[in-house]
């Protein structure tokens, strides 16, 4: 019985060590297993390349929709019914061309009422200033009598009274002459704007009525949109907002056109930063004279904020970030055979790799495969053959 025993449990001790030597060949993510002979444990094997220095032209990511710089909404500012419409959608229209026209009869008719009442008014206007005429001669015939004492002094004031009383009809006619000429100017516009145009140059978005429409004022006509003017709103990271400047060049593509490459200029950067996203809003400039981009298209690119001669460039594998989208985080660096954590920051990233801004330097060798057993001080040893990442 005692013997059955001893034997189970060297058959214990057996397997358990057989399974420890199967661990550690299991390259980076296995712990250090004890040396069978009692010695030091066995190296962590580990997947590791160098930092290199290279040139990196620092950028901004950015994703936003496309937008004209100028939306126009074209409205009739009269009422009355649409007789011809001079354009439909997708027409390309010059500032200043007529666009539609509405009848305009009543307007013609309320023009020339406008016009008999100013001449009335004109009329009257020289009917009184006859009258101030003859009374200030009147007045002075009465002025000279009355030196010579052939007038009595109330015949006097009567002639005095007689100038004053023109003097404020004169006035009343002019004020009814203005009156009658505003009245004109006002009918004379109405009957102008029965003729619709375009406010902007563009391009017609939508076309709202057709001919035989009965409008009223401040009906919709047709929208007006400038693709060769765009601009490019987007969102980007308060953590990145110190290498945004206006007037850096941004490059960026659209679904539409795959591959081919844009640019614009940033032009505003939003003084506030959004509290619940932690971002702020930046407008881009676009030149696009030959329309090949349009409103309401995705873009994706980045602004291009600077270039690094010697920037220290490592796998995005080998970071670990503190937390997700996180520019701070840690690699772990072999020296002299044992994994050290070194705390870096990220200043830029491009595709499978990474621009760090301090914490390593050229030459450091980096772990690119980071296995639950890795830890800091632990004894490792770099796998042959072409180093991760490089």
């Amino acid at each position: 019985m005692t013997r059955q025993r001893s034997v189970t449990a060297g058959g214990a001790a057996l397997l358990l060590a057989a399974t420890l030597v199967c661990w550690g060949c299991n390259g980076s993510s296995m712990p250090a297993a004890a040396d069978p002979a009692g010695g030091a444990p066995t190296a962590l094997v580990v997947q590791a390349a160098p930092v290199r220095a290279q040139e990196w032209i620092v950028t901004v990511p950015i994703s936003g929709t496309l937008r004209s710089q100028s939306n126009v909404e074209v409205k009739a500012e009269v009422g009355g019914r649409l007789i011809q419409t001079l354009f439909e959608e997708g027409d390309s229209v010059a500032p200043g061309q007529v666009l539609a026209e509405i009848d305009p009869t009543n307007y013609q008719l309320a023009r020339n009422q406008t016009q008999t009442a100013l001449e009335v008014a004109e009329a009257g206007l020289g009917r009184v200033q006859v009258t101030l005429e003859h009374a200030q001669r009147e007045k002075e015939r009465a002025d000279n009598l009355l030196r010579t004492g052939g007038i009595t002094e109330k015949d006097h004031l009567a002639a005095a009274t007689s100038v004053k009383e023109a003097e404020t009809q004169l006035r009343l006619a002019e004020a009814q002459c203005n009156q009658a000429r505003a009245a004109l100017a006002i009918a004379e516009k109405a009957l102008k704007d029965c003729r619709i145009t375009s406010p902007a140059g563009g391009r017609v978005q939508q076309k709202f009525y057709h001919t035989g429409s009965l409008l009223v004022p401040g009906s919709s006509i047709c929208t007006l949109v400038d693709n060769t003017r765009l601009e490019l709103e987007c969102s980007v990271p308060s953590y990145q907002l110190r290498e945004v400047s206006a007037g850096q060049l941004a490059s960026f593509t659209t679904p539409t056109w795959g591959e081919r490459r844009f640019q614009g200029r940033v032009h505003s950067i939003n003084p506030m930063v959004d509290a619940q996203s932690r971002s702020v809003k930046v407008i881009l400039k676009i030149s696009n004279p030959g329309e090949d981009l349009r409103g309401g298209m995705f873009a994706r690119g980045e602004i291009v904020v600077r270039r690094e001669a010697r920037a220290l460039v490592i796998p995005r594998s080998a970071f670990v970030a503190e937390e997700a989208e996180s520019a701070s985080g840690t690699v772990y660096v072999v020296e002299q055979g044992v994994a050290r954590r070194r705390a870096v920051s990220v200043a830029d990233s491009r595709k499978d790799l990474l621009f760090v801004r301090d914490g390593i330097r050229e030459g450091d060798l980096v772990v690119v495969e980071i296995g639950p057993s890795l830890k800091d001080g632990t004894t490792v040893r770099p796998a042959a053959g072409k180093p991760t990442g490089r």
